[in-house]
């Protein structure tokens, strides 16, 4: 039969196959070649697994499982068991929070939540250190709250008196709980370290009762605001000094540094964080030209967010420096906060983030709980000592109100003065990881603040109501 396709036609279809085939094979060969390889790679990694981990158990290094499926699933099933633990701790700590409001102390019942479920209790909740870094960012955005939300104006009428109640509230629980610990039979180092937790003030326990009997913006009001907020402050410094003498050596002049500098770098911000309060109001006011003009590019954005994004800007920026140069961060986070109290719409302008502050504060709250010693929190030695730890921290706060006159308002100052907050749980733990003290001591200060945060907002309370009825 004859053929109609043209012999040159022909030719160069065959050569044309011809190259698709061997294009195929040449293919097919590499593959096989590149299979081999990765065989080979999988069984030294296998080799090597079993040489790293002679017990036969799985790494990291071992052959992957022959189904795929499986593997996936199981992961996606462990990742769905995490998440579902997360959401339980979360609802856990809603309801602990909310147990605690009866008592007007929200933080007790949070903290004992992550007591209960943290490593040292039921180890329920998921990536410990991941929740401790975020409650380490709770922690920041409550400090800067706290400088955000002091009246300014008021500093000047209520100044005198107020710094005598801050002075003599940080310095007398430090001298009580000091002699307290060295009767207990611990050393004066022991006693001054675990004095110092003592010292602090929660402002926001003192301003949410004051603000409850409509007492916040009176006087009374401005005095407990003022006076725990520079308690604060010489909270923070004395934490700064804290961290520093638990990492320097016996040498007088390295702990003469220890001690000084970061009194000097807390002296150096609180002078920056002042000078800002007066700078920060003008340049959102639009008092200056420059600024005048810097407004007119921004007026597509909100006013409001240009504000927030400003102070959480300036507080990250103090913050670092603060803490890279020998001060506590805490500082650089009130500080931040401290700028904007005076600036227009600040306080407003935040207020629409404050579900946002309150959950990551409870996250704090939290943390605070799981790193709680469980086991020595119920021996009786650290209850023990912590009950009777709890006389002097509240009687080192309860005698500032010796420096108000009337005697229905020295009962609400110094009942004021007694609850504690998040700066005190903080120096527990900073001397506990600075090995100032050993586990007993932080126990008895963990007990101590705990009761004295239940009892000031009970007391706090009915001094109010006695005040309003006389």
């Amino acid at each position: 039969r004859t053929c109609n396709v043209p012999r040159r036609l022909r030719t160069t279809t065959r050569r044309t196959a011809r190259d698709r085939d061997r294009a195929s094979s040449q293919t097919r060969a590499r593959g096989r070649r590149r299979r081999r390889v990765a065989a080979r790679a999988a069984a030294e990694r296998s080799t090597r697994g079993r040489e790293e981990n002679p017990t036969g158990s799985t790494t990291a290094l071992g052959t992957p499982p022959p189904c795929r499926e499986e593997s996936d699933g199981t992961a996606m099933a462990s990742t769905l068991y995490e998440i579902a633990r997360l959401w339980i701790t979360f609802i856990a700590l809603a309801c602990g929070g909310k147990l605690g409001e009866l008592v007007h102390a929200p933080l007790v019942g949070e903290i004992v939540v992550g007591l209960l479920l943290g490593p040292s209790g039921a180890n329920f909740i998921p990536e410990p250190d991941g929740v401790v870094l975020l409650g380490n960012l709770g922690l920041c955005v409550l400090v800067m709250t706290g400088g955000l939300s002091i009246d300014v104006d008021a500093l000047a009428h209520v100044g005198p008196v107020a710094i005598a109640i801050a002075v003599t509230g940080t310095l007398l629980p430090i001298a009580l709980g000091c002699a307290f610990m060295t009767a207990a039979g611990y050393s004066p180092a022991v006693g001054v370290a675990a004095g110092t937790a003592l010292s602090s003030t929660s402002i926001g326990m003192a301003t949410n009762t004051m603000a409850a009997a409509n007492a916040l913006h009176t006087r009374i009001g401005s005095l407990v605001c003022v006076a725990a907020m520079i308690d604060d402050v010489l909270s923070l410094v004395i934490l700064a000094v804290l961290g520093n003498v638990g990492g320097s050596s016996d040498d007088a002049g390295a702990l003469t540094w220890a001690i000084g500098r970061p009194v000097m770098v807390s002296v150096a911000f609180v002078v920056v964080g002042a000078g800002a309060a007066r700078v920060v109001p003008r340049v959102f006011a639009r008092e200056w030209g420059w600024a005048t003009r810097a407004g007119e590019t921004l007026t597509k954005m909100k006013r409001d967010d240009v504000v927030v994004a400003s102070m959480l800007t300036l507080t990250l920026g103090l913050v670092v420096a603060c803490g890279a140069a020998g001060s506590t961060y805490l500082l650089g986070a009130f500080v931040g906060g401290y700028a904007f109290a005076a600036a227009p719409n600040a306080k407003d302008a935040w207020a629409k983030y404050d579900l946002l502050s309150a959950r990551l504060a409870s996250i704090f709250f939290l943390s605070v709980g799981m790193q709680i010693p469980l086991a020595d929190l119920f021996d009786g030695a650290g209850a023990g000592l912590g009950i009777g730890y709890a006389v002097p921290a509240v009687l080192g706060k309860l005698a500032t109100g010796a420096f108000v006159r009337d005697v229905g308002d020295a009962a609400v100052v110094g009942w004021a003065m007694v609850g504690r907050g998040e700066l005190g749980f903080v120096m527990a733990r900073e001397a506990l990881d600075e090995g100032l003290f050993g586990d007993t001591p932080y126990v008895a200060c963990v007990w101590a603040l705990l009761i004295a945060t239940l009892v000031s907002p009970v007391f706090m309370r009915r001094a109010l109501e006695r005040r309003k009825a006389a």
